[in-house]
């Protein structure tokens, strides 16, 4: 009997329809500042995400698969899909200490353009992070003693009631 010539194309044409689907999910991942907003003091969106995405990989776990070749192809997508799961966890939790988190759906590219964009609210140019009065409290009580070193009276008497609001909470402010 002759070979047939389209036997053994079976096992090749699963392990073609594995590698698309693992290159469609691996492209699905993009991140941009339109997605993001700024919630906090740090680095601007994209060095924290060039940081952030520069460890991503750590969360990975690699895999053993015993078995037929449709066995151990299925162990590795879903070892694939795991470490995406994984990977994009930690690129939320990464952003978010950061300062970034995933804006609501649509709203983004609104929440982005006013933190960058036009007179900053601060004078550090990002938004105050919602409950950290202490970190703006420092924040204000650095600007209010560099233009009191400088001269300004008003910026004295800020100094010493954000100095006293702050020795109350248990800190205590120190030029740097």
């Amino acid at each position: 009997m002759l070979p047939r010539p389209w036997e053994g194309w079976g096992m090749k044409i699963k392990a073609f329809v594995a590698l698309g689907a693992m290159a469609a999910l691996c492209g699905c991942q993009t991140s941009n500042q339109a997605d993001y907003m700024q919630i906090g003091y740090g680095p601007s969106f994209d060095v924290a995400h060039a940081q952030c995405e520069m460890h991503k990989g750590s969360v990975d776990q690699g895999y053993i698969a015993i078995g037929s070749p449709g066995f151990v192809a299925g162990a590795g997508i879903g070892n694939a899909l795991g470490n995406l799961a994984a990977e994009d966890q930690y690129m939320k939790n990464c952003l978010i200490l950061s300062g970034w988190k995933r804006a609501p759906h649509g709203q983004g590219a609104t929440a982005a353009p006013t933190v960058a964009g036009g007179a900053p609210p601060t004078p550090y140019g990002i938004q105050r992070a919602p409950g950290s009065w202490i970190n703006t409290a420092l924040l204000d009580w650095s600007d209010a003693n560099n233009k009191c070193v400088a001269g300004d009276k008003a910026a004295c008497g800020t100094r010493a009631k954000l100095g006293a609001q702050l020795r109350a909470a248990g800190i205590n402010p120190a030029p740097v």
